[in-house]
């Protein structure tokens, strides 16, 4: 069983960790690299990142799969998590994402994928993998609070990408998709994260960046937001920092927390973006420590 951490120790040798009684362990080496080994307990690393492929002047969205304005194909500009822990529906929109029966079984595209999330704001996250039936929806078999991460495990051997079609995650009674894969990319690229109550956030950096490949010239804005009681309310977010830039000179923003962010859970983390122009493809994420409470 992990030992309850108190206290790290930074030294020119190395970094201390200390538990509840006093004990004092070194670890050597590279620091990060060791909590993302999972060399350190109680500490975990999160590297979040998500992608808008087409924003229009003066729309404000959500950096995730779902939140483009390109015809018919988003979802919704603004990402909501269900209203409650809600079992989701996994479906694609092409028979070629399949493993289980259907019309394709085991075929090119996308075959198993793994859903991360929280069950509840009080709990770790959890995962679970599944079998793709096509555009035959499969259900999850947790209920979730959240979904902030899906990717494909296994796939065939379509040459355009993992998965033919697009995935998508739909909460049940609300009827809201919470997760999305675009077709050939083969996970989600949302920059939203939950965090349980019994874990800390400490974020390192936040960034943002303008695609060249979307053609577009103009300024973007990013805001870093945060709901600290989705357990009671999920439709609100506090900003904790904002920047900007541009396609003319730096299209790249990265902004360093010294000391890191500090984000207590329960809580949800999201990136949003207000664009200037018309057909902007933008970029933007943070990665984080996680820690034990």
């Amino acid at each position: 069983m992990p030992r309850a951490i108190t206290a790290y120790e930074q030294t020119a040798r190395g970094i201390y960790i200390i538990d509840l009684d006093g004990n004092r362990s070194m670890i050597y080496g590279d620091y990060m690299l060791e909590i993302a080994r999972g060399n350190v307990p109680g500490l975990s690393s999160i590297n979040k990142f998500g992608r808008n492929i087409e924003i229009d002047n003066n729309v404000t969205a959500d950096v995730w799969d779902g939140g483009f304005t390109v015809g018919a194909g988003g979802t919704s500009l603004i990402w909501v998590a269900p209203t409650q822990a809600r079992v989701h529906a996994i479906v694609s929109d092409s028979d070629n994402d399949s493993d289980s029966g259907g019309v394709n079984p085991q075929s090119d595209g996308a075959r198993t994928i793994q859903v991360f999330g929280l069950i509840d704001w009080d709990t770790k996250e959890v995962s679970e993998i599944m079998a793709m039936d096509g555009t035959q929806s499969i259900n999850t078999v947790n209920s979730y609070v959240i979904i902030h991460r899906i990717k494909v495990l296994t796939k065939g051997n379509n040459a355009a990408g993992p998965n033919v079609g697009e995935i998508t995650a739909t909460a049940a009674t609300d009827g809201t998709i919470t997760a999305r894969i675009r077709a050939t990319q083969g996970q989600t690229q949302m920059a939203i994260y939950g965090i349980p109550s019994i874990q800390i956030a400490y974020m390192i950096i936040f960034y943002g960046d303008v695609n060249r490949a979307g053609g577009a010239a103009g300024l973007v804005d990013f805001s870093l937001l945060v709901n600290p009681e989705p357990d009671i309310e999920r439709i609100n977010f506090i900003i904790k920092h904002t920047f900007g830039l541009q396609t003319v000179g730096s299209s790249h923003v990265g902004h360093l927390f010294s000391p890191y962010k500090k984000i207590e859970g329960p809580a949800i983390i999201k990136v949003q973006c207000s664009s200037g122009a018309n057909d902007m493809d933008i970029s933007s994420g943070f990665d984080m420590i996680l820690v034990d409470n």
